[in-house]
């Protein structure tokens, strides 16, 4: 199947770590341009360069912004910059995000605002900044990626599945309401990809490995597993596509 991305413009939010660095060099291999939004600290800093080095290594072509997803002003100056650099945006991929081991007996007031502004309502300045952009042309694609945690409860706190499972809602309504103007909204839902995060939530590889057991495939996920399917989601055959939750999980979700 032929998903060449050539001439159209992707923004991937956190495309230079994990399941978002899979999903930028995925990208810019199917010949898209590529602006990558990073928090501009240590650990982005590095994970963009090195993203960044790998794409141009193959001749891709690839921008970075140091942005703020929870500020609806960056969000808005990321797809200004995105559209005079490229002369459009395309394609939206949110895959900024993070979690938080937290019961409810430490998940404070504090650390639920900052969960959900980053999980969910940064998700949605970027789409809002975007859309703008895909409406005055008449199509684009904006792919979340969310969690199965929505659905089972799973990521590590319940400010994490809350933001997740509004996500889902998000992406029902923002289909709804953009599809008549040519633009589709979807979600990926992965469940036990390997990444930092992963290691993060069980750093002992011995325990981390008994989530292997829950996954009837019987491996991990892998950030290129997601990222596959957003060159799916993102390319002209998937323009029938809107307003789905896609699950990746190996089986998992549903044993």
């Amino acid at each position: 199947m032929n998903l060449d991305l050539k001439g159209k413009t992707a923004i991937v939010t956190g495309g230079g770590c994990g399941i978002g660095a899979a999903i930028s060099i995925l990208l810019a291999e199917s010949g898209a341009n590529v602006m990558i939004d990073y928090l501009p600290i240590e650990k982005d800093i590095e994970g963009v360069a090195s993203v960044t080095k790998m794409i141009l290594e193959k001749n891709g072509i690839v921008e970075t912004f140091a942005g703020d997803i929870t500020s609806q002003e960056a969000m808005e100056d990321l797809c200004s910059k995105t559209a005079d650099r490229f002369g459009s945006v395309d394609i939206l991929v949110n895959s900024a995000g993070y979690t938080r081991q937290l019961n409810i007996e430490n998940l404070t007031a504090d650390s639920w605002k900052n969960l959900i502004e980053v999980n969910l309502s940064g998700a949605f300045y970027a789409s809002r900044a975007a859309s703008k952009y895909m409406l005055s042309r008449g199509a684009g694609r904006i792919i979340f990626i969310g969690s199965a945690g929505a659905i089972t409860g799973g990521g590590g706190s319940a400010a994490y599945s809350a933001a997740k499972a509004g996500i889902n809602g998000l992406v029902r309504a923002l289909s709804k309401e953009l599809a008549p103007q040519g633009i589709t909204v979807n979600a990926i839902l992965p469940a036990l990809i390997e990444t930092d995060l992963l290691r993060d939530r069980e750093p002992d590889p011995q325990k981390r490995n008994k989530f292997i057991e829950r996954i009837p495939i019987g491996r991990f996920g892998t950030p290129e597993d997601v990222g596959n399917l957003v060159v799916f989601l993102a390319s002209e055959k998937a323009g029938f596509i809107t307003g789905q939750h896609i699950i990746i999980d190996g089986g998992s979700t549903y044993k």
